[in-house]
């Protein structure tokens, strides 16, 4: 048995359905938007990335000719590599996500999202977004979450929550608005001239929308969400960053990388990276 969750989106029914497949990754959903289907499953390593200074996320967004009820012909009969429009979709999963995990984790980690059926009316780059996001929240993988997306259009002046792709062919206006609970985290805008004012109630409608999905998705982690799990961290030693801070002090380091000229600040900082080499060749 799987646990089936319903809220109305954009007068669109948006459906979530946990432990109904994808048993075996951190966390999965399959979420529905209308017809629209997408698989989103969360995995991580059990153990840290050795020699990276960075935290290592993939994100891969699968669409597929028949999830649209087409079969490849011809010469071709193989899927190539990922569209533009795929790849861009990977984009906007990422920016708002990635900052939301911890910035001294350092474990692998991997958000897919695979395209099983579309309805024109309900884009599968917003689902697939959101399906993202519900299922890293109920993972066991360390998240700051959750987050939401919502997109909007605008026909005649008048406001489109999560248009379809009719409507956003005539829409002055291709916005995305990526929110937390306390904030708005990403904002990517295309556009005809919008008045300003308009665009800002944009962000702020868009914002309150995703305040009623971060909310629905909250009631999903309350029953379905697995504890996060421990995990190594690479984070600077407080002690080792205080002494740093006592050999280049604060003010120093700011008029440095702050300086205009682009050669002046790179000398300053290789100096700087000189002087703690020598200071901690032995000890670090």
């Amino acid at each position: 048995m799987f646990k089936k969750y319903e809220m109305e989106l954009a007068g669109k029914t948006l459906r979530v359905d946990v432990d109904r497949v994808g048993k075996q990754a951190n966390g999965a959903v399959l979420i529905h938007y209308g017809d629209t289907v997408v698989l989103s499953t969360a995995t991580a390593s059990k153990e840290p990335r050795d020699g990276i200074d960075f935290f290592p996320l993939s994100v891969e967004y699968n669409e597929k000719m028949y999830a649209v009820g087409k079969i490849p012909g011809g010469f071709n009969k193989r899927e190539g590599k990922a569209s533009e429009n795929a790849v861009l979709t990977c984009r906007v999963i990422d920016r708002p996500m990635r900052p939301l995990f911890p910035k001294d984790f350092r474990n692998d980690v991997t958000l897919e999202s695979l395209v099983l059926s579309v309805d024109p009316d309900c884009r599968p780059e917003l689902t697939a977004m959101l399906g993202s996001a519900i299922a890293t929240s109920i993972s066991d993988i360390p998240f700051d979450g959750p987050c939401a997306t919502t997109q909007v259009g605008m026909i005649n002046d008048h406001l489109i929550f999560n248009p379809s792709a009719a409507q956003l062919s005539v829409s002055d206006l291709n916005l995305t608005v990526a929110s937390t609970k306390y904030k708005v985290i990403m904002i990517e805008a295309g556009a005809n001239q919008v008045p300003e004012e308009k665009m800002l109630e944009a962000i702020f409608e868009a914002h309150r929308v995703n305040q009623k999905v971060i909310e629905f998705i909250e009631k999903i982690v309350e029953e379905c969400g697995k504890p996060k799990f421990e995990y190594k961290s690479y984070a600077v030693p407080e002690e080792l960053f205080e002494d740093i801070k006592s050999v280049i002090p604060p003010e120093v380091m700011e008029e440095a990388v702050f300086t205009d000229d682009k050669q002046t600040r790179e000398k300053n900082i290789d100096a700087f990276k000189e002087q703690l080499k020598e200071r901690y060749a032995d000890n670090e």
